[in-house]
């Protein structure tokens, strides 16, 4: 009886240890259990709550920033192991930046910054952000990041068909930004060495997307060549130069002033003689300054050397008178002077010979071109074939010439047959016998 009793006693207590067992285990899964539940919890808290990236897009091999911003949104704090960008599409030049990173409180906010760098292939990528935590789990967001090569766009305004040396012109440079993001610290420099510019370079400054500027140069070529400019800015904190060129060709300007000498004449007294006529302007640009005077072998004298037109408008003329002296016979230079708008000075040559007048296309002394003949008055020129001073033949008074010349061969003639003599006894005649 007493072995039984023992028996049963033993086995009682076997399985009151058996349960106590059950119950201890119970309570640690559910307390392990819930110390799962309140990291998992934690973690939950944890939201990315801004991405910025610096520039907004890359180009080809540039460098950029991409800072992404978490938040801890509950009442506990976070213990984060580390931050990771994960690609294998661009470089990560600090990839080992946050391999420790310690707790978030409550209400707080953490950034993380990441250097990259394009490879040379465009197109667009989408870099992994990985938030790991102390205790398990992790959070990852993908960020999209765009590589293009596009340039800004550059246009020149205001560019003649032809250019002219030593004529200065008013080229307009025009930059626009097509690319997506800011483009800074442009700077616009003409880089051409044969042309002067009124400005070695120009800074813009910043351009936003779509945004455009315009800087105006003057140009003033000194031979045929190309004329280049470079534009250098920044995207984000990588440098970068375009450049934009256009062939500088001299020929003739169409607007410019053209002065053509019409209606010449010359008249003679004593040892000077004065060549007078008029100055048109056939061009389509204003002439300033418009001088007349006469050049070698021909000597200007007083008591008009030279005649001082000032400025002709287009189709507006003036007349001038210029006195000179010459030995012997020739063809005497009528030379007229004018400037245009930006003080560059021209010379026209027109040619006086035997009273005919012929011209000579216009020069710029800055260029030192050669003149070539024309007639003066333009193409076509004045062919009188009566006379012997061109259109100014028509301005001689021929009539009172004539009459004056039978004037005097008829008192000639009266005087040598005594008509002359006998006329003035019988005025004289009778005058007296009046008295």
């Amino acid at each position: 009886m007493r072995d039984g009793l023992l028996h049963l006693y033993r086995g009682r207590d076997m399985n009151h240890r058996i349960c106590i067992a059950l119950i201890v285990l119970a309570a640690l899964c559910g307390i392990a259990a819930a110390a799962t539940d309140g990291d998992s919890d934690a973690a939950s808290q944890i939201a990315v709550t801004g991405i910025t990236k610096d520039p907004e897009t890359l180009m080809p091999g540039d460098q950029g920033f991409i800072t992404i911003e978490i938040t801890n949104t509950g009442d506990e704090s976070v213990s984060i192991d580390r931050a990771k960008l994960y690609t294998n599409d661009l470089a990560i030049v600090n990839d080992n930046a946050y391999d420790t990173v310690g707790d978030i409180g409550a209400g707080n906010a953490m950034e993380f910054t990441f250097t990259v760098k394009a490879k040379a292939a465009g197109g667009i990528f989408y870099p992994s952000f990985y938030l790991d935590y102390t205790s398990a789990g992790s959070m990852r967001t993908s960020i999209p990041v765009i590589v293009d090569d596009t340039c800004p766009q550059v246009s020149l305004l205001g560019v003649p068909e032809t250019f002219a040396g030593g004529k200065t012109e008013d080229i307009t440079v025009l930059v626009g930004n097509p690319r997506d993001g800011e483009l800074g610290a442009i700077t616009i420099t003409p880089v051409t060495d044969n042309v002067k510019s009124d400005r070695t370079s120009s800074f813009v400054g910043n351009l936003g997307q779509d945004e455009s500027a315009e800087v105006v140069f003057a140009i003033t070529p000194l031979e045929e060549g190309d004329l280049t400019f470079e534009i250098n800015y920044r995207n984000g904190v990588n440098e970068h130069s375009t450049t934009v060129s256009i062939p500088m060709t001299f020929g003739t300007d169409k607007t410019s002033a053209d002065l053509v000498v019409n209606e010449v004449s010359v008249s003679t007294s004593g040892t000077t003689a004065t060549v007078s006529g008029d100055v048109t302007n056939a061009g389509l640009e204003e002439a300033y300054s418009v001088m007349v005077t006469v050049g070698s072998p021909a000597v200007a004298t007083n008591p008009n050397p030279v005649a001082v037109i000032g400025a002709l408008e287009p189709d507006d003329f003036s007349g001038f008178e210029v006195t000179y002296s010459m030995q012997g016979a020739g063809s005497v230079p009528v030379l007229v002077t004018y400037k245009d708008e930006d003080g560059n000075i021209y010379e026209e040559t027109f040619y006086v010979s035997g009273g005919n007048a012929m011209g000579s296309t216009g020069t710029d002394s800055a260029a030192g071109a050669a003149a070539q003949q024309m007639p003066a008055g333009g193409p076509g020129g004045n062919r009188n074939p009566l006379g012997s001073m061109g259109s100014g033949f028509a301005r001689i008074p021929i009539i009172p010439i004539i009459l004056g010349i039978v004037i005097i061969a008829g008192g000639l003639i009266a005087w040598r047959t005594g008509h002359l003599t006998r006329a003035r006894n019988a005025i004289q005649a009778r005058l007296h016998k009046e008295k």
